[in-house]
């Protein structure tokens, strides 16, 4: 009976949940409740080392952002046999929860299916079924894993490229009279901490693993990020500048997308593109840095790209691996994101249009022109028809009122569409009505492609 419970738990652990995402927390068997003969809580802390707390701000250095959302995310650390939650938010880290966990029973990194290693890496949670699902799932067996679990993406775009196997690797708990020491190369707690951990993480969460978690304190916090900051932003102003050799030498030799993009093929579409559309707008926000440890960080941000040819608004990861004493790119994902959920861009498209306002009250031709496509259309006007018609007007000298209000947008295809209330006056000529613009370029370089308005 024994040997078959083994069997089943090794299958299970290296078994990949595919229900479908579920965010709810349902009721687990009673025969997987805490109960005072709970014999996998004392089991588990007598087998993780005792640790100082690491409660408090600033603490691990695995974990840092610039201007990051806030954002809760699962570190672990092997050789102390400790699970910590952490909190980042905007610059800065704090640590929430620590509580002793139970890892692989063979020591050292993840390499193939069956080695019963933990693997080391940045992580992402999957999924997350209940004890209930997994009884209903797998049989009473799954009794073994508790409240609960949590499957990570093990194995990641960085373990393919390396040709690591396996997987199933989940964060789970422990039915409580279960006396196990180790796992197959999963991260188990008892059910009372797998509750905690339930109610701080949820699907997509970030977990990093390490051999040995960054510890440091809040006067050096900061600085400990610097390599992984420095290589992230010189491969983002190679790109932005059209710095051919410096990105090439950004991107690892190994880089390889999931969908089988070589470095080869990766920098020749960038640098080509670079030669087709060098002015580009580039800006990272909401960036969060996940460090295994020197030698491996995720770089997690939102990116707004915006060239001529193409706008996106994405959620990227780039992968840093260490290759000849410097951190470069060996893989990255994407996943779209709408354009208008760009937070900056209500703010930079107003600016544009209140900025073109103040050019034309300011009558000077040069500085209006300026705002203006050299496609621009009006009606029978085109770009030069329009200036000579401006430039008629601006040379009368008459004052101008202009008062724009109630400025709303939208985006297609790489238009961006503007309407506002406008209410002018000059001289004798007075007029209120809706002002459309449609917009061409980038925030960083708008022009003005098209103009009309209706009279209300």
């Amino acid at each position: 009976m024994v040997i078959r419970m083994r069997i089943i738990y090794a299958i299970l652990c290296i078994l990949f949940v595919s229900s479908s995402i579920s965010y709810g927390y349902e009721q687990v068997p009673e025969d997987a409740k805490v109960k005072k003969e709970d014999v996998s809580k004392e089991v588990i802390e007598n087998q993780a080392p005792e640790a100082k707390s690491r409660l408090g701000k600033n603490t691990i250095a695995n974990l840092s952002g610039n201007g990051a959302e806030e954002t809760n995310v699962v570190l672990v650390d092997k050789s102390l046999k400790r699970l910590y939650i952490a909190r980042l938010k905007g610059n800065d880290m704090e640590v929430l929860e620590e509580f002793p966990i139970l890892t692989g029973r063979v020591d050292g990194n993840k390499i193939k299916r069956g080695d019963e290693k933990t693997p080391e890496g940045v992580y992402y949670v999957l999924s997350y079924s209940s004890g209930d699902e997994l009884v209903k799932r797998y049989g009473d067996y799954a009794l073994i894993y508790g409240a609960g679990s949590f499957p990570l993406n093990y194995p990641n775009m960085v373990d393919r490229i390396e040709k690591k196997t396996g997987g199933g690797i989940w964060l789970h708990g422990v039915k409580p009279d279960l006396d196990k020491t180790y796992t197959q190369g999963c991260v188990a707690m008892n059910n009372t901490h797998f509750n905690t951990l339930f109610k701080n993480i949820k699907v997509t969460t970030p977990t990093i693993i390490a051999e040995k978690l960054m510890y440091t304190d809040e006067y050096n916090y900061e600085s400990t990020k610097s390599k992984v900051e420095k290589a992230f932003n010189d491969f983002m102003t190679a790109w932005e500048k059209n710095n051919k050799q410096a990105f090439r030498d950004a991107v690892h030799t190994n880089f390889k997308t999931f969908g089988g993009t070589t470095k080869k093929a990766y920098t020749a579409t960038k640098t080509t593109l670079m030669d087709i559309y060098p002015q580009k707008d580039i800006r990272n926000m909401n960036t969060k840095y996940f460090i295994k440890d020197e030698k491996y960080a995720v770089v997690d941000t939102e990116q707004f790209y915006c060239a001529p040819n193409l706008t996106t608004f994405t959620n990227k990861r780039y992968y840093f691996i260490d290759e000849n004493g410097s951190l470069k790119l060996i893989s990255e994902e994407v996943r779209s994101k709408p354009v208008t959920s760009a937070s900056f861009l209500d703010n930079e498209i107003k600016a544009f249009v209140n900025n073109w306002a103040s050019s034309w009250k300011s009558q000077d031709i040069d500085k209006y022109m300026e705002n203006y496509d050299l496609t621009f259309k009006s009606g029978r006007d085109n770009y030069l028809k329009w200036k000579e018609k401006k430039s008629a007007i601006f040379a009368q000298n008459i004052p101008i009122t202009l008062n724009i209000s109630n400025i709303k947008w939208y985006y297609s295809k790489g238009v961006y569409t503007v309407e506002f209330m406008q209410e002018y006056s000059s001289g004798s000529v007075k007029d209120k009505g809706i002002k459309t613009l449609k917009l061409s370029g980038c925030p960083a370089f708008f022009k003005i492609k098209s103009e009309t308005w209706r009279g209300i």
